[in-house]
């Protein structure tokens, strides 16, 4: 046991004292070799690259010029599309001072493993860099004893040879990736039953295509250097999909939209197989890129610092950069819920909710009350409307069942069609909610497009900066 320990503090020294040898490898496997807890998911952004593609796709927004790079690791609630943690790291193009840091954002600093922490009140650890000055650490929660163990490099959590590949991919090949590992995580039991109703499905069995979606060893989301029209979605299967290839974009169109994540390009996208692995290939629309991004969120906290200037002493000109920084994310989120197409309404009503939810988790520190206020009220309007949408789908559900008691008769035994057939009303039943559901979708984006506009104009007066 004694020599064991002396042979790991010896491994542990060559690791800290030579960086050339960890430099060897990509940054994300380093990242995994330092790992404070197992992670399921992995992420890189080169951020000019990508902005570079978003622009040449004529996309509206982009990333922050500021940041050059990011990359992390995370462990993934799954059925929330959240993580539990993430931790990981951005280059800046300035870097940044703890002390200055903790003032501006009012938070403190902390010494955890002989390093200076910069402990924020939106639940966020950043760490400057020492030897990398324009590196900056970001763990979230505000866990201690995670960011502990991350300092310290732990070599002996074992990864599968799957997230371990993924980890080693050539970042310079790269302008986003994302992988997630699912291992053992879906039964084919009850995905069967949830697999029975989907048109996309066509002759096959649901129990034949739940066996093989539930041998999914990891997900990975690619997007490489040359253009947006090259996305890439890869399934990596321990039994052969080959022959979900002819169904596979039909099928995780209909999936992601019964989920409340609309994706229709996906219908477009080129499948192809080669061994156990699934791959999805075509264009991304600017919805689809930035819900895959807003997924984490250590880009938008290291783009809060690096854009923060340097108001510690000023308290209204923090007042006024909170305000605009918690403007510009709710027109975010806003040209988001536009630009979403969901195909029922059901699946616009699970997206509202959502978007609702991401303005309720906003930081709202040294904002300005009335922009607080002008938050609270788009989030209640996303709100009221993904209500709306389910009362009425309630309701027209209760209609159908009324009309499905009338099936129509035969008569001497010839065929005879009853004018009043239950399909013939269920469609228009159908169609009603769908025109309701977007009568009252279109209803709210025209309040929220009139106080955003409102509140633009004060903010704007009031702080004497353009919101």
């Amino acid at each position: 046991m004694k020599y064991r320990t002396l042979i790991h503090a010896a491994l542990l020294s060559i690791y800290l004292v030579c960086p050339t040898m960890a430099e060897d490898k990509e940054k994300i496997a380093m990242l995994l070799d330092r790992s404070p807890s197992p992670a399921n998911a992995i992420g890189y952004i080169n951020v000019p690259s990508l902005n570079r593609l978003m622009k040449d796709a004529g996309f509206s927004s982009q990333a922050t010029n500021t940041i050059e790079e990011v990359w992390f690791i995370a462990d993934m609630d799954l059925a929330g599309l959240r993580p539990k943690w993430e931790a990981g790291y951005a280059v800046l193009k300035q870097p940044v001072d703890a002390d200055r840091l903790a003032e501006s954002l009012g938070g403190y600093v902390d010494t955890v493993e002989n390093q200076k922490v910069v402990h924020s009140p939106q639940q966020t650890y950043f760490v400057p860099g020492t030897t990398h000055p324009e590196r900056l650490g970001i763990l979230r929660p505000t866990d201690r004893a995670l960011l502990a163990g991350w300092l310290t490099p732990t070599l002996n959590i074992q990864y599968s040879p799957y997230l371990s590949a993924q980890a080693n991919q050539p970042e310079a090949y790269l302008s986003f990736m994302m992988t997630v590992e699912l291992k053992n995580l879906i039964s084919p039991v009850p995905l069967a039953k949830r697999l029975e109703g989907l048109k996309s499905l066509q002759s096959n069995r649901p129990e034949a295509v739940a066996k093989i979606l539930a041998s999914i060893e990891g997900i990975s989301v690619i997007v490489g250097r040359q253009s947006l029209q090259q996305f890439i979605v890869k399934f990596q299967f321990s039994k052969s999909p080959s022959s979900l290839n002819s169904i596979a974009p039909d099928m995780l169109a209909e999936i992601l939209e019964k989920n409340g994540f609309a994706a229709p390009e996906v219908k477009t996208w080129k499948a192809s197989t080669e061994g156990n692995e699934l791959s999805l290939q075509g264009p991304v629309t600017q919805t689809t890129l930035s819900g895959l991004l807003s997924i984490f969120s250590l880009q938008s906290q290291a783009e809060r610092v690096a854009n923060r200037p340097s108001l510690a002493d000023d308290k209204e000109k923090q007042i006024a950069y909170q305000s605009k920084h918690y403007f510009d994310e709710i027109n975010s989120i806003i040209e988001q819920t536009r630009d979403h197409q969901s195909q029922t309404a059901g699946a616009m009503a699970s997206w509202n909710d959502k978007r609702a939810r991401q303005i309720d988790e906003l930081t709202t520190l040294n904002v300005d009350p009335e922009m607080i206020q002008y938050g609270t009220n788009v989030a209640e309007l996303l709100r009221g409307n993904a209500l709306s949408v389910r009362q009425t789908n309630i309701e027209a559900g209760k209609i159908k069942a009324n009309q499905g008691l009338d099936n129509g008769y035969y008569n001497d035994g010839s065929g005879y069609y009853n004018f009043n057939s239950s399909t013939d009303y269920q469609r228009v039943t159908d169609a009603m909610a769908r025109g309701n559901a977007y009568g009252s979708y279109r209803e709210a984006l025209n309040q929220i497009d009139q106080m955003t506009a409102a509140v633009r104009r004060e903010m704007t007066q009031k702080y004497q900066m353009q919101f």
